[in-house]
């Protein structure tokens, strides 16, 4: 990817015809740009994985900023094939997808499985006029206005309050500006062989007793490569890290927490131990705290099937938290093969070419959205668009 000057952007590359190339070309790579994916290789039933935990996380997010969402409908903006809007069906009484690519559109129908629930629609204007004033009570948008010629996302940031209904939330993440290179530091990784994701992950020491929310954990143990490769730091940083799981176990709540840097090389066979900082979920109740390893930019090593450790916590106090008891339905599997969703496409469409980065700082992003009437509730910080841009991700209430 690569990132064009803010005044001199081509708008007309973001428009219908850009999109419609990779929506024919690689659409669910397009969507996802996962590097060992690219080439049409993306299992649908692990894409659309990824969109249940996504979500599972954006809306703990929202919860834990002490913000209640009405479950009614839900708006997916840049929806592509769909991934997260069927996720947001499990969670709202109505979820509605839009993106600017027809093909996109027509392949998210073809894989709908809730067509009660969930709706799509083109739309290939730089605004949302197509839905009226007080929809939605959540619109969730990741990884699109960051492709967005900004003139369009300054138009489309108003739009989005427009459409919120009075309470609703709107999250959505985008760069802000250029990252100093001297804060960029090593982020790129470079995909090591498929057999070299393989790990043994022993835990010592982990909470025993109750810790108060968002209380700062120490956890220690120790990372053994257990596959016939060495890793090298020369693919990129390796990290032992961490995710938050409700009490059940199925439901993601925090994907990115802590990180604790493994040595420049580890041979095969070679054990290390590990000190990891965690902070506790702000809510009360039980939790499930998950040990991983990350090669940062390119994989978690479990997705790749090694083994993790999983323990329980419990935060606050013995009583149980009513909103951690409930465990997200298990998304059904989609009901086509991924041959089938690329049947009607070209088989050997013409390359598109890279996706172009934009930028609209957060000076500008806040300054829009308070014009709007909106409230902004959280920013966080945010890496999707890569190690050379500051970016954000925004919790905003109407």
């Amino acid at each position: 990817m690569f990132l064009k000057n803010l005044r001199g952007s081509d708008e007309a590359r973001h428009g219908r015809d850009f999109w419609e190339r990779h929506a024919q070309h690689d659409p669910l790579w397009a969507i996802l740009s996962d590097p060992t994916k690219k080439g049409r290789k993306w299992p649908l039933a692990e894409f659309f994985e990824t969109g249940e935990r996504e979500i599972s996380v954006a809306l703990h997010t929202v919860a834990a900023c002490g913000l209640t969402i009405n479950r009614r409908t839900a708006l997916d903006f840049g929806c592509g094939v769909g991934r997260l809007t069927q996720a947001l069906a499990r969670h709202f009484d109505s979820a509605v997808g839009v993106d600017i690519s027809p093909t996109m559109i027509r392949l998210a129908e073809k894989l709908n499985h809730d067509q009660e629930r969930v709706r799509y629609v083109a739309n290939a204007r730089d605004d949302i006029r197509i839905f009226d004033a007080n929809t939605f009570d959540f619109i969730y948008s990741e990884k699109v206005l960051q492709h967005v010629a900004p003139a369009s996302t300054c138009r489309y940031l108003p739009e989005f309050v427009r459409t919120l209904r009075r309470g609703g939330v709107l999250v959505f993440q985008l760069p802000s500006h250029q990252r100093p290179v001297d804060e960029q530091g090593p982020f790129s990784g470079t995909p090591m062989p498929d057999d070299a994701y393989r790990a043994r992950i022993e835990v010592y020491d982990a909470p025993q007793t109750a810790t108060a929310p968002s209380a700062e954990i120490i956890v220690r143990g120790a990372v053994t490569n257990v596959s016939g490769h060495p890793w090298s730091s020369d693919y990129g940083p390796l990290n032992v890290a961490n995710h938050w799981y409700d009490r059940s176990g199925k439901t993601t709540l925090v994907r990115d927490d802590g990180r604790t840097l493994l040595p420049p090389r580890q041979a095969p066979g070679e054990t290390v131990e590990f000190e990891l900082a965690v902070k506790a979920p702000m809510g009360i109740g039980e939790f499930r705290c998950e040990i991983d390893l990350v090669h940062e930019a390119v994989c978690w090593f479990a997705d790749r099937g090694s083994s993790s450790v999983t323990f329980p916590v419990r935060v606050g106090t013995e009583a149980r938290s009513a909103d951690n008891d409930i465990a997200a339905p298990v998304a059904p599997a989609p009901s086509i093969v991924a041959e089938d969703l690329y049947a009607e496409l070209p088989r050997d469409p013409k390359e598109p070419g890279g996706i172009p980065m934009f930028c609209v700082h957060r000076n500008e992003v806040v300054q829009l959205l308070r014009a709007s009437g909106a409230e902004i509730v959280r920013i966080d910080e945010d890496w999707n668009g890569g190690k050379h841009l500051v970016g954000y991700r925004y919790v905003v209430r109407k």
